[in-house]
């Protein structure tokens, strides 16, 4: 049975959020929450929507496509990381070339203005 929680909001209106909850014993399989106007709407979105989960397949492509935090930092690391050093090496490498460049000593050479 879907869980719906009505709330008002600042300018008087009320929104309603349907809650699905999917459990197996004391554990939530999977959760799923929408906010609507109408508290019709959001009773059929609810019901629709858990007729949809009770196939097992559903369920298990959810699970399966949403990523957890861990899998999101690394995809973050490996996708980031090789940017930035890549990065790095270029600083460096322009750093070490200013170096060895010969400075141009003539007179106003080095001034902003």
């Amino acid at each position: 049975m879907p869980a719906i929680k009505a709330r008002k909001q600042a300018n008087g209106s009320t929104r309603y959020t349907a809650v699905v909850r999917i459990r197996r014993g004391t554990t939530v399989l999977h959760q799923e929450s929408r906010t609507f106007t109408h508290r019709t709407a959001a009773l059929s979105w609810a019901k629709h929507r858990e007729v949809a989960l009770e196939n097992p397949a559903e369920l298990t492509r959810l699970r399966l496509s949403t990523p957890t935090l861990a899998e999101l930092i690394r995809w973050y690391i490996d996708t980031f990381e090789t940017i930035l050093d890549r990065s790095r090496l270029e600083i460096r490498q322009e750093r070490q070339g200013a170096a060895c460049e010969p400075r141009d000593r003539s007179a106003g050479a080095n001034r902003l203005w």
